[in-house]
């Protein structure tokens, strides 16, 4: 990697990075179980230091493919697909992902026969009725977590001031981890060392915006469910471990406080969910209201979500869009919440989210995080090849995640930066020789 200093634009420094362009080495790569699990190491390194290009590109360069499309093994079209969210702000779309049944016919009739109710109104009314509520995410979804800051925003009114995490790092001892969260209160903001999935711009900002409003950051993630010996065991350790360190920490300091869970879809459930590729057992949410005796409010976005993180047999959104309007809803079976899908009776509010719309180039929902488009300085588009543009808050450290960032290629339009009106500094990455941007995210 080199580093050099390109201009100053309006007093703010901007910083170059560029990799060198190694040749692609042979596509065996695609059917070597071991090459492949250490190309995508060396993507999950670079991204966890910011080096988003490197860890995009930069793996299709390692496997020698030439399009994101032709990665099968799912766990690497994941990693691809989680920093090309993070640098556009939309899942990389995955049409031959793997599709399994768990949709009834049933599910389908209710789903085309549902009312709806706004879902932020609907959240309020019965987070009133308990002081734990939790909300799912697709780890791949930047859509999510700006909702996550929507829900965030209706709950501080009513005393929700703690945000429990499962993307914050991970820690054993109670008291490196308070110690952590209270630095990051301190900072106001998460950095490079926060958390794998917080590389992402939008999560980032929902977690800056969150403290400024006064919530205490808390993580819950297990530190030591790899111990385990089968796959049932360390997934049960982790389960367990999570709903005690949201005790201990989010709970314990204060009784009375009131909680919002932030984490992966299946650790929501609060009841068995029928998945075909995993064992019934006890989830996060459940093994929770075990043993505090509170029956939390759970939300789900992802199984109605317009890329679910597990595609049906049926496309579900293709049905529930079609109800939403301009604001998201959850779907009502008479006066009855509808749940349907995997996470059927295992959740209590489904949530649909409106239809993709863009503004200057990008996902129109980054205007409900106090975001405007802004033009990119003309010095900082590149002349050949693709480049991620980052705007940083002007007042945060070296090692803090970007506000914003977009991929610019000559020849093809160039999208907005979606900024806040605040103070901003500007880098930018190039990635391996003769990248181009792939077709499939725009």
């Amino acid at each position: 990697m080199k580093l050099s200093l390109r201009a100053t634009l309006v007093g703010v420094v901007v910083l170059a990075t560029s990799y060198a362009g190694a040749a692609s080495p042979p596509s065996r790569c695609i059917d070597n179980s071991e090459c492949m699990d250490a190309a995508m190491t060396k993507s999950i390194d670079a991204a966890r230091h910011g080096h988003y290009m490197e860890a995009s590109f930069g793996l299709l360069a390692e496997l020698g493919v030439g399009a994101a499309e032709q990665i099968h093994n799912p766990d690497v079209f994941d990693q691809w697909s989680q920093v090309w969210s993070a640098m556009t702000g939309e899942p990389f779309p995955n049409p031959g992902k793997a599709t399994y049944s768990h949709v009834t016919r049933g599910d389908i009739s209710r789903l085309k026969e549902a009312g709806t109710r706004p879902a932020i109104a609907e959240i309020v009314a019965r987070a009133k009725q308990t002081r734990v509520v939790i909300l799912d995410e697709d780890h791949l979804s930047p859509r999510d977590r700006a909702f996550g800051l929507e829900v965030a925003r209706a709950l501080q009114p009513l005393g929700y001031r703690v945000l429990a995490a499962e993307a914050l790092t991970r820690d054993k001892s109670d008291d490196v981890s308070l110690e952590k969260m209270e630095q990051l209160s301190k900072d106001g903001y998460v950095r490079q060392s926060s958390g794998y999935y917080l590389n992402d711009p939008v999560f980032a900002d929902f977690f800056r915006q969150a403290m400024h409003m006064g919530y205490r950051l808390v993580s819950y993630e297990s530190a030591g469910f790899t111990d385990e010996k089968t796959d049932e065991a360390r997934s049960d350790r982790r389960e367990q471990e999570q709903a005690e360190n949201i005790v201990r920490r989010a709970l314990g300091p204060d009784p009375s406080a009131k909680v919002m869970v932030y984490g992966g879809r299946h650790h929501a459930a609060k009841a068995p969910i029928n998945d075909p590729k995993v064992k019934e057992r006890l989830w996060m949410a459940e093994r929770l209201k075990r043993l505090t005796g509170i029956e939390p409010l759970v939300i789900d976005q992802v199984e109605l979500g317009e890329t679910p993180a597990d595609r049906p047999d049926v496309n579900l959104y293709a049905i529930a869009f079609t109800k939403v309007k301009t604001e998201s809803v959850v779907l009502m079976h008479g006066s009855q919440p509808l749940v349907v899908g995997l996470l059927a009776g295992g959740v209590d509010l489904q949530v649909v989210h409106p239809p993709l719309k863009r503004i200057g180039g990008r996902p129109a929902w980054l205007e409900s995080m106090g975001r405007t488009p802004s033009n990119i300085p003309p010095a900082l588009l590149p002349d050949k090849g693709t480049r991620l543009i980052q705007a940083f808050l002007a007042n945060e450290g070296t090692d803090a995640i970007p506000i914003d960032q977009v991929l610019a290629t000559p020849g093809k339009p160039i999208a907005s930066l979606m900024l806040p009106k605040r103070p901003v500094r500007y880098e930018y990455q190039d990635g391996p020789r003769n990248t181009v941007s792939s077709e499939g995210g725009k």
